[in-house]
């Protein structure tokens, strides 16, 4: 049985104009487990998805699509964070000399490290937002500065203006970092439901080109709970799709990805599979058909 593409279109290979890049690994997460194969279920679920988005009026079809998976699947997830991570970057990098924009599939979410590095290199000035449940503002944990627990860390200490949305559980730790560097953090219980704080967001992103990486415990546990730790009280399908078109349509974002489906196997997590495919075809709707570019600069 041959791989599944996205949206089961045709690999369109070098000719893409989006190249989905699967990291299929779960080596430092600590609770649940089973990131690894959520790149596998995202594109299987994204079979069912329709290609017509209903919202903006747009085919999907309009884009040529590519997957890039690792030749060893059992190696890429046995290496080390580090070595991860200089994988991806390396992988990236050649995906991104075209000017084309990447969707990393996780994997949880030290796979971000990868891609971030990547457009940095190209973009100096590039700025980050993330959705998550977590700060992931630890300076290390589990004896790696790049564990899942720490991608926010890694970020903020390349010097990038950073936006984060969602959040509902931190560390002693990474609260002193808040306080301690003034941090503006969008707390999940003061943007469920609203809307009025994305104009904060965009004058935050300003005129960066900007790197989106999607946690999927951001969202709430009853919409997603095949994740490594579903944490209570998330945003919901509306709060994020229509943070995500705001910034589609007023940022140049030139990467994203999705971290942390972890499906449970025997059809338990079929919807949260559904909808991280879902998400995937929001954002090449939002920031890639309807947005402002598809070519990154």
């Amino acid at each position: 049985m041959s791989a599944a593409t996205f949206l089961g279109l045709p690999d369109a290979g070098r000719n893409a104009d989006l190249t989905l890049v699967c990291a299929p690994y779960d080596l430092t997460s600590t609770y649940g487990k089973g990131a690894e194969r959520g790149p596998e279920a995202l594109l299987a679920a994204s079979n069912a998805v329709e290609t017509w988005d209903e919202e903006v009026d747009v085919d999907l079809e309009s884009l040529r699509y590519s997957v890039w998976r690792p030749d060893d699947a059992a190696a890429f997830g046995a290496q080390s964070p580090e070595s991860m991570a200089a994988q991806l970057t390396d992988v990236h990098r050649e995906l991104l000399a075209d000017g084309k924009p990447t969707l990393g599939l996780g994997g949880e979410h030290s796979i971000s490290f990868g891609q971030f590095t990547a457009l940095h290199e190209r973009h100096p000035d590039l700025a980050v937002l993330q959705v998550d449940a977590h700060l992931d503002l630890r300076d290390s944990y589990d004896g790696s500065k790049h564990n899942h627990a720490c991608i926010a860390a890694r970020f903020a200490d390349a010097g990038v203006e950073l936006v984060q949305v969602g959040m509902r559980s931190c560390s002693r730790e990474e609260a002193e970092r808040v306080k301690r560097e003034q941090r503006t953090v969008y707390w999940g219980r003061d943007v469920a439901g609203k809307v009025a704080y994305h104009r904060e967001v965009l004058a935050r992103l300003a005129e960066r080109p900007v790197f989106v990486t999607v946690d999927l415990d951001g969202l709430d546990p009853s919409l997603v709970s095949a994740t490594g730790t579903p944490e209570p009280g998330g945003l919901d399908w509306f709060d994020i799709t229509r943070l995500l078109r705001t910034v589609g349509r007023h940022c140049k974002v030139v990467g994203a990805d999705i971290t942390e489906l972890a499906p449970l196997g025997n059809g338990l997590s079929r919807p949260s599979e559904f909808l991280a495919a879902r998400l995937a075809g929001k954002m090449v709707s939002y920031f890639w058909i309807e947005g402002p570019t598809l070519v990154s600069r």
